[in-house]
């Protein structure tokens, strides 16, 4: 958890909570502390969510605190308290939270979200008690920010181009995902081998017209990974002047359809978003994963093609758009429409061949050591992409050779477990087989016939585990033997 990024108010929750835990005389600081720490903090936002929902202080610190009742008490210090994986989780969430609603630091409204949110591990009692979920809150908070941006919008205008920016993000940009931020936290992969198509999607960016690329490829040759280096460019302030600053936004289609219930309620959060988009003057980049959705989307309502309300915002150049679909879905679906076609910049992007695909696995491949902890020799970063290209030619490079790295190291680990598991049991079997067989030396088997049967049960189970290891690691220990023949 870096502090940094905690406002003064989440930290104060956050000393509060172990005030809380230390008065009760808990051990760890669990989710109810923290709860009750955000619950009785003098925070405007909180209330205003709190009245939103009709939620009182008092009743939530109530259900809280009879849940805590129950826990067992121990005499702890104030510095011997720990942080439980929970409130780790839930403190994490929170700086995600902050992210989605695009608001510089970690303020207590982001912490109750990942309260609440269904992942978290607040007690069962609490929830159903209280009746408060993730989307509640959203509700509350998107409520008071609209009210909040009409009454800003009509007292006066902002001298601040970075703070009408971000009041413009507060809308229905919440139905994207900011790929810039995503970008700075070092979540996306290298883009590596791609620079040529990068360097395109800059320029059609740059043009007074028809200044929207659509990037057609084949699945998982890598259309994404394009706009996240692009994103990463910006944020590394690699790209023109006329660009920099930008924020690259990708469309969620899915929050933007869910609970359009009402016949044009799709088509007025698509229109709200594309008319944020052109009145921040070019300084949103939207990119659709899967643009072919546009076309007929909202129609099932009765509404008309999604595609048709951006035709004029990309006639006048004033909606910058990256697109992505593969071939099959822009001959079917966009290249039937002339007009929309011709509002677009068609940047093709070929899978890679052999060589480039492995410059592409090696580009990346420190991200999947990192995550399994383990290392891979170049041998089988080439085998990889030979062998993926060969045996599954029905999937494209370099998705496939990455997913069968990716597959190979998460089959290592789970063996590695495994048989460290085992092999720590085999040490005592054997130290109980030799022990077993000499006092059973010089004995009859008809006579002992029960310890004898002892010892063939222990022999079964000690060849069974070692089966197991051979089938895991036999291929390692032939290697072994072979390169010392």
């Amino acid at each position: 958890m870096d502090i940094a990024n905690y406002s003064s108010d989440s930290r104060a929750i956050i000393k509060a909570a172990k005030e809380i835990a230390s008065s009760l005389r808990h051990s760890e600081i669990d989710l109810e502390h923290l709860l009750i720490a955000v619950i009785r903090h003098d925070d405007s936002d909180v209330e205003s969510i709190l009245n939103q929902l009709g939620k009182s202080r008092v009743f939530i610190e109530s259900i809280a605190e009879e849940h805590l009742k129950e826990q067992p008490k121990r005499s702890m210090s104030k510095d011997s308290l720990t942080v439980s994986p929970a409130v780790q989780a839930v403190l994490a969430e929170a700086g995600d939270e902050k992210a989605k609603l695009y608001d510089p630091l970690v303020e207590p409204q982001h912490i109750l979200i990942a309260i609440f949110d269904p992942k978290s591990k607040l007690s069962s009692y609490v929830r159903e008690q209280t009746g408060i979920t993730k989307e509640d809150i959203y509700r509350a908070i998107a409520e008071s920010k609209s009210v909040q941006e009409i009454a800003t919008a009509t007292a006066q205008p902002s001298s601040s181009g970075e703070a009408d920016t971000r009041r413009d993000i507060a809308g229905s940009l919440k139905y994207c995902i900011d790929m810039t931020n995503q970008a700075a936290a070092g979540e996306f992969d290298p883009m590596v081998g791609r620079e040529r198509e990068l360097q395109q999607v800059i320029q059609i960016l740059l043009r007074r017209r028809k200044n929207s690329p659509v990037l057609v490829g084949g699945a998982g040759v890598g259309k994404s990974a394009i706009v996240e280096g692009f994103a990463k460019a910006v944020v590394d302030a690699e790209v023109p002047k006329a660009l920099a600053g930008v924020k690259v936004m990708s469309l969620d289609m899915g929050s933007l359809v869910a609970g359009a219930k009402y016949k044009g309620e799709f088509e007025e959060r698509f229109k709200g978003l594309v008319g944020e988009v052109v009145k921040s003057g070019g300084k949103i980049v939207l990119f659709v994963d899967e643009m072919h959705s546009l076309v007929g989307a909202g129609n099932a309502s009765g509404g008309m093609d999604a595609a048709n309300l951006i035709k004029p915002a990309l006639a006048r150049g004033q909606l910058r758009l990256i697109g992505a679909t593969t071939e099959e879905e822009y001959t079917k679906y966009i290249e039937k429409d002339k007009a929309l076609e011709r509002r677009f910049e068609r940047v093709k992007i070929d899978k890679p061949g052999f060589d480039d695909a492995v410059r592409i696995v090696k580009g990346v491949i420190a991200k999947y050591e990192d995550h399994h902890k383990i290392s891979f020799d170049p041998e089988a970063i080439s085998g990889a992409v030979k062998y993926s290209r060969r045996y599954l030619s029905e999937r494209n490079l370099p998705d496939i050779a990455l997913d069968l790295v990716d597959e190979a190291a998460s089959e290592f680990a789970v063996k590695e477990e495994l048989g460290k598991v085992r092999i720590a049991s085999m040490d005592g079997k054997i130290a109980e087989l030799e022990k077993l067989m000499q006092s059973l030396e010089g004995k009859d088997p008809e006579q002992n016939a029960d310890e004898y049967d002892r010892l063939k049960t222990m022999y079964e189970d000690f060849s069974r585990d070692v089966q197991t290891l051979s089938d895991f690691w036999g291929h390692r220990v032939e290697a072994s033997s072979g390169g010392a023949a």
